[in-house]
């Protein structure tokens, strides 16, 4: 499994701290690739780690993050790279605020539809439960968390013949599960739940690059996040993924 350390932020200052989040997470691990950031050029990060992926999308990498804004140059990546391409983001919100010029965690999922060729029906949302209202409108597809016990079939219909890129932002866990995160939200998935779905998306045998994103290790409770993070990746690894 190709483990990559993308460290980077666009939070507008509200994620300080999770480009922490690689090292700690991968503690232990060897072979780590990194990738050199530039956090005072926000423009330059983005086009680093847009064109550092660009030499590994098609190598199955998984991406430790940094915040999610990440997963916009990452996911474009992946598009541009992959005919039929599916995403799949767990997350407790949307990410479909209006995008600015150089998408922060808010707003990279909305810049993706506005920028690639992807159809928002090739957008699966899973846990979102925290939504403004102008994120509203899209025609992506979404399973809520109370549908997790019984959507094995959605996963597989939706992932059908497509190349999946999947995005787990932590806080698509119960806050009491996952604290150590910029916005946690209650009502999330239990431990167990979140590794029964991430199982069910790689039986599907289409998940061909994943990120991970929004542990900050400077908040309450951080070793517990931490661990969580490390049981998602053990889960790839079980998985042999």
């Amino acid at each position: 499994m190709l483990l990559i350390k993308v460290p980077g932020k666009n939070g507008l200052g509200m994620t300080e701290g999770v480009e922490n989040a690689p090292n700690k997470i991968l503690e232990g691990y060897s072979n780590i690739k990194e990738f050199e950031l530039d956090y005072s050029n926000i423009e330059e990060q983005e086009k680093i780690i847009y064109q550092e992926a660009k030499k590994i999308i098609n190598q199955k990498p998984f991406f430790i993050g940094g915040d999610h804004s990440i997963s916009y140059p990452l996911v474009k990546n992946f598009i541009e790279s992959h005919e039929n391409s599916g995403i799949i983001v767990l997350d407790a919100h949307p990410d479909l605020v209006p995008p600015t010029q150089n998408p922060t965690h808010e707003e990279w999922l909305a810049a993706i539809i506005k920028e690639t060729q992807i159809k928002p029906e090739n957008i699966l949302l899973i846990g979102a439960r925290n939504i403004d209202p102008s994120e509203k409108g899209y025609q992506i597809k979404t399973i809520a968390i109370s549908e997790l016990p019984n959507c094995s079939e959605k996963i597989k219909e939706f992932s059908h013949n497509k190349n999946i890129y999947l995005s787990i932002d932590i806080d698509f866990f119960d806050s009491s599960i996952a604290p150590a995160t910029g916005y946690p939200e209650k009502n999330g998935s239990t431990k167990q739940q979140g590794l029964d779905l991430i199982k069910d998306i790689i039986q599907t045998k289409r998940v061909r690059a994943i990120d991970l994103v929004e542990v900050n290790p400077t908040k309450h409770e951080a070793e517990k996040t931490i661990c969580l993070a490390r049981d998602i990746i053990k889960t790839f690894e079980e998985a042999n993924w």
